[in-house]
């Protein structure tokens, strides 16, 4: 029997980030974890072999760059910014908890579209703060929604962007109007963890209204088109008063070496990305003719996912799919307890998931919905 001390902590919702399901067993095809299914550069793949060279490991017996400084010029320099306007984390992820810890230090509440991404409303209440949510779709986030679902009290809303799991993605007039709208007091979070995927001339990175909002913080990860989900880093940016106002709150040596060596390496790769974001528009067409083939419902504007709506609880169809050897992701965590997120794998894994698939939803006689 638990002390009554850790009763507060009953109240908080167990973590539903991550996959919600048993490791996949080898050879299984893996589309619930939204990583790029090619795997690293080749280039960072070597930089992390010369790191571990050293037959004394030298390199990893001592504490890492306790500011990550190598790395932070690294981006700084591909984003044109300052490295004082770079926090690194443990994955975005981190980044998300030490915001809504920052924030929330003396209560109030964080805001969030409904059916966003899980970490937004586990970091609020694990920091002791209330979550609200606002009206949105499993297709759309309205900024007139987030904007009247503001109370007093609110210190921080997030947004992600293109959000996760259902794809949405604001236009970039809509996202202007809601920075500029957006109380002043009010912490701005916008989490990119998938902007890599969007084509760079079109889409509206939040980090150009840094100029015009000084409580914005806009994130990005090395989880997902760099291929480095494993390593857990990913960083933030931020007008340079608030960058280090959140240093404050992060952790020491919160990075590792490994992770900062990659990611600097990473984060000049720019054609690896370019091929990538290639590779992923190609898997995502081919998806969309695959459903229409099959009158299967999905939505997803953006990111290197799909979410697909079922007939009947989606858990049912993820554990029919986990025993003949196919992993996706349940999204009842952010309330759609019959939609299933699909991430864009290898043309043969794409090839497996609808060999499996494609015969259940024909045999229901009318696809997904």
């Amino acid at each position: 029997m638990q002390p009554h001390v850790f009763e507060h902590l009953r109240r908080l919702p167990e973590s539903r980030t991550g996959l919600p399901l048993p490791e996949a067993p080898d050879g299984a095809v893996r589309l619930a974890d939204n990583g790029n299914p090619w795997g690293p550069a080749e280039a960072v793949r070597a930089r992390l072999r010369e790191a571990v060279a050293d037959p004394a490991l030298d390199g990893l017996r001592r504490y890492p760059p306790a500011d990550g400084g190598a790395l932070r010029a690294a981006i700084a320099l591909r984003r044109g910014v300052q490295p004082g306007q770079i926090i690194l984390g443990n994955g975005s992820t981190e980044l998300i908890g030490i915001a809504a810890r920052a924030m929330l230090m003396d209560g109030g509440s964080g805001l969030a579209a409904r059916h966003g991404f899980a970490a937004f409303g586990q970091a609020t209440r694990a920091a002791g703060g209330r979550f609200i949510e606002c009206h949105a779709t499993d297709t759309e986030v309205e900024v007139g929604h987030l904007l009247a679902a503001v109370q007093p009290d609110t210190r921080i809303v997030y947004l992600g962007h293109p959000d996760n799991p259902t794809g949405a993605l604001l236009e970039r007039s809509a996202l202007a109007h809601l920075a500029r709208a957006l109380r002043e007091d009010v912490l701005l979070l916008v989490d990119q963890a998938y902007a890599e995927y969007e084509d760079p001339a079109s889409y509206p990175d939040a980090a150009q209204l840094l100029p015009e909002r000084a409580n914005l913080l806009v994130l990005h990860t090395f989880s997902k088109i760099h291929g480095l989900a494993g390593l857990r880093i990913g960083y933030g940016i931020a007008n340079p008063d608030l960058a280090g106002l959140l240093e404050r709150v992060r952790s020491p040596f919160n990075t590792n070496v490994l992770a900062q060596a990659a990611a600097a390496t990473a984060i000049g790769e720019t054609a690896f990305e370019a091929a990538s974001r290639a590779r992923n528009q190609a898997a995502r067409a081919e998806f969309l003719a695959q459903a229409e083939r099959h009158r299967c419902r999905v939505s997803g504007q953006a990111g290197n996912f799909m979410l697909m709506e079922t007939v009947f609880p989606a858990r049912e169809l993820v554990r029919d799919l986990q025993r003949r050897g196919v992993q996706v992701c349940p999204a009842d965590g952010c309330g759609l307890p019959n939609h299933v997120r699909v991430a864009m794998g290898t043309p043969e894994d794409m090839a497996a998931f609808w060999k499996v698939l494609g015969p259940i939803l024909d045999n229901l006689g009318c696809g997904c919905s």
